[in-house]
């Protein structure tokens, strides 16, 4: 009997993990303040490429680059620091379908 309880508590313990946790849902990333790069690369519609936040020598694709205020747009690449979310998944983008991971932009100003 003992042993079934410790499985049920087991079980449910894992169930939670790994469901408390919505790959949508915000609360479950911590926000990261950094120096970063936007580049802008042009509408979609024109073959370009949309926003792009570069850190380091890593390339993000915002997940909300329609918050982005037009105002980044020129210059095309603007020193900024951002506030993010980190998300975990990779993304293809552009029509080269070039592959990068997603971020979601908090705050943004130029530096």
């Amino acid at each position: 009997m003992r042993r079934l309880f410790l499985l049920s508590v087991h079980l449910l313990t894992a169930l939670l993990l790994f469901t408390s946790c919505n790959k949508d849902d915000d609360g479950c990333y911590v926000p990261e303040t950094i120096e970063a790069t936007l580049h802008w690369t042009g509408d979609y519609a024109l073959d370009g490429c949309g926003y792009i936040l570069t850190i380091g020598d890593t390339d993000y694709k915002p997940k909300n680059e329609e918050d982005i205020p037009d105002t980044y747009k020129q210059p095309p690449i603007t020193d900024v620091n951002v506030q993010i979310l980190h998300y975990s998944e990779n993304v293809r983008v552009c029509q080269a379908g070039v592959e990068m991971k997603s971020v979601k932009v908090l705050e943004l100003s130029k530096r």
